[in-house]
């Protein structure tokens, strides 16, 4: 039963504020023993991931990254280039140094060991689940037990399996626990008003941007938690908000500097289909039908998908779309309860509001972003949700949360105790099969297409997995062709649903220059390059088809062009190295001694290029070792070979 007072009209319960006129103290041992639990459980919600391999974007930022593979040698190279600097298919828009610092450090103390990095993303989550029941705690002075199920909630919520099982999204991790560690050092300056607290909450907040460029929205949720937790006066809150938007500026500054600009100058449509749009309305009007579909994401976790790119939602062309008015409806009926309920510091008030400031960057209705819809976009903002959850819930049963005198297990909570468990066991029981999904790229794609089968992005992803070279030179020839088939199938299926993919095109060359098509190779890869120029990749792979129909010359043409393009990419350089000794190899058939000596020792120093850049390149030893021979310098020729032999693959 809540008091007399609570059920008064116009005289809403007001929730004990954080400031230094308000006392405000827990159990200590309860809350170590609360936050024991919940790191044990958010670990046992992902242990199956453990044994997991490097899938998706791991590759770009992790082990095909040239700079995080140089371990702690690289960092100062990591902190003054793009997140993905050192990977072929480089994106300069992005800027991450502190999570890039982070994989390069762990590949130093475990190399290529994908459980490693996985290992220390759990542990991540479950740090930042103990940080927020310690924030939640601080701030919102809400009863103990229904933070404890507010966090048990948010941490088996399905929607974070992208977060925690891609070892790439690391940068939402980190960005949260520092933002989390922000608030916690606020809440010590609050109370002591030490200037190391305020210097501490900037440092953090710092951390977080150079963990990911969204935690800028930290300097928004300040005065939002100032205004509702806190008794903060207007000169003070503009003063710790000044401080962030300085540190905020400060980055940006930086961030251009380094990149040259902030955001992505240009987005591929495959990756945002919110660019194909014919006018602003069409794009406004899907963004916010987007929208709704993360608030049914939150409520309704299934399916999940890795992607959900062109061609997965419609575009909304008519003001009459059933979708978009819903959303439209809903967002701003969420709006209408914050505002109506801000002076009365209502905690629903303060959820939507925290779920619209740290949805407003996601939402492509300030800004494109590179995509349309992710689900780790929502790891942050579903904080909001699972509060929002527990309170209501706790409202629906007329249960007080500010009664921090109140047991948990007994009859009055009893229903919220039964639906709060029946939802956090639905969501780990789909948290763990959808964590299954993640083991590798294999299962990862076979599964997803079955649920986006109309997401170019996905066709590509699933035609390139059974593409794999190394999976093809494993299997016998009828299941090999097999596998090609299937491949060409799903790849021409990504093409006729957006023709202008580069990449796809790329996949496509990829599967005929398998099958020993090599003139269609050739056509695919023109029209990859031709699409995508800057891309090195791309004449790599025209340079191979050309070597493959004898046109060495112009094979040596595109190796180059390769080179330029990616100063990492030791298989190219290599390749530029085969080129000249294939035609060393021709002028010496002819006769012409002179010019094929010139050609293998441009190949040789070709191939020894190749092994500074990747000190491990057996190949590249044992081609610099049989070019030596062929000018009949065997003693170079041997050192060489027995290099590449001590080399394992």
């Amino acid at each position: 039963m809540t008091s007399k007072k609570n059920n008064q009209k116009n005289k809403p319960h007001t929730p004990k504020e954080n400031s230094t006129a308000v006392s405000f103290s827990v159990d200590k041992k309860l809350v170590v023993r609360l936050s024991f639990l919940i790191a044990l459980i958010s670990f046992l919600l992902y242990s199956n991931t453990l044994n997991h391999q490097f899938v998706l974007d791991d590759n770009s930022v992790i082990n095909e990254n040239h700079l995080t593979q140089g371990g702690v040698s690289s960092l100062k190279e990591i902190f003054s280039s793009s997140y993905r600097e050192g990977y072929g298919n480089n994106e300069n828009n992005l800027y991450r140094p502190l999570t890039k610092a982070m994989f390069a450090i762990e590949w130093s103390i475990s190399k290529n060991n994908p459980h490693f990095h996985h290992l220390i993303n759990i542990l991540f989550f479950s740090l930042a689940c103990v940080l927020l029941f310690h924030v939640l705690l601080k701030y919102t002075k809400i009863n103990i037990f229904i933070l404890l199920l507010t966090v048990l909630i948010f941490a088996a919520h399905p929607v974070h399996t992208e977060v925690v099982a891609n070892i790439k999204s690391r940068d939402e991790l980190s960005s949260m626990i520092f933002i989390l560690l922000s608030l916690l050092a606020l809440d010590r300056y609050l109370i002591n008003n030490r200037t190391s607290m305020m210097m501490a909450m900037l440092a953090c907040f710092s951390l977080a941007l150079l963990s990911k460029e969204s935690a800028i929205v930290f300097v928004a949720l300040l005065p939002l938690f100032l205004h509702f937790f806190t008794k903060t006066p207007l000169k003070r809150t503009l003063k710790i908000t000044g401080g962030a938007l300085t540190v905020a500026l400060v980055y940006i500054a930086l961030h251009i500097k380094i990149i040259g600009s902030i955001g992505i100058k240009i987005i591929p449509v495959i990756d945002n289909s919110l660019l194909q749009s014919t006018s602003f309305f069409e794009q406004k009007a899907t963004a916010i039908y987007i929208l709704g579909k993360y608030l049914l994401l939150l409520l309704f976790p299934y399916p999940l998908s890795s992607d959900y790119s062109f061609n997965t939602i419609p575009m909304v062309t008519t003001i009459g779309h059933f979708g978009f008015l819903l959303a439209l409806g809903v967002h701003l009926y969420l709006l209408y309860v914050a505002v109506k309920k801000w002076k009365e510091k209502n905690i629903l008030s303060f959820c939507i509001f925290f779920y619209f400031i740290t949805m407003a960057l996601a939402s492509n209705i300030f800004m494109l972003i590179g995509t349309h819809l992710a689900e780790r976009l929502l790891f942050l903002p579903s904080v909001a949700f699972c509060l929002a959850f527990t309170c209501l819930l706790s409202k629906l049963f007329k249960f007080d949360i500010y009664d921090l005198r109140s047991g948990f297990i007994n009859q009055k909570n009893k229903s919220i105790l039964i639906i709060t468990g029946i939802v956090f066991t639905l969501f780990t029981s789909k948290t763990f099969s959808r964590n299954k999904d993640w083991e590798t790229d294999t299962t990862l794609f076979a599964k997803d297409i079955q649920t986006v089968p109309n997401s170019a992005h996905m066709l590509f992803y699933y035609a390139n997995n059974l593409a794999n070279q190394n999976t093809l030179d494993s299997l016998a020839p009828q299941e090999r062709e097999t596998r090609l088939l299937k491949a060409q199938k799903s790849i021409n299926k990504a093409l006729l649903l957006f023709d202008l993919f580069p990449d796809a095109h790329n996949v496509a060359g990829r599967i005929y220059y398998a099958q020993q098509n090599f003139p269609e190779a050739y056509k695919s890869y023109s029209r990859a390059m031709k699409m995508s120029p800057a891309i090195g990749m791309y004449h790599n792979n025209l340079g191979t088809s050309l070597f493959a129909m004898g046109k060495f010359d112009e094979a040596a043409i595109e190796f180059q062009k390769a080179t330029e393009l990616n100063k990492y990419d030791s298989e190219a350089q290599c390749n530029l190295g085969s080129a000249y000794g294939a035609m060393g190899e021709t002028y010496k058939n002819k006769g012409d001694l002179s010019n094929a000596t010139k050609m293998f020792r441009i190949a040789i120093e070709n191939f020894k290029k190749a092994t500074v850049i990747n000190p491990n390149y057996k190949s590249a030893y044992q081609f610099v070792g049989i070019t030596y021979k062929n000018l009949g310098d065997s003693i170079n020729g041997q050192l060489f070979l027995d290099k590449a032999a001590k080399i394992k693959k």
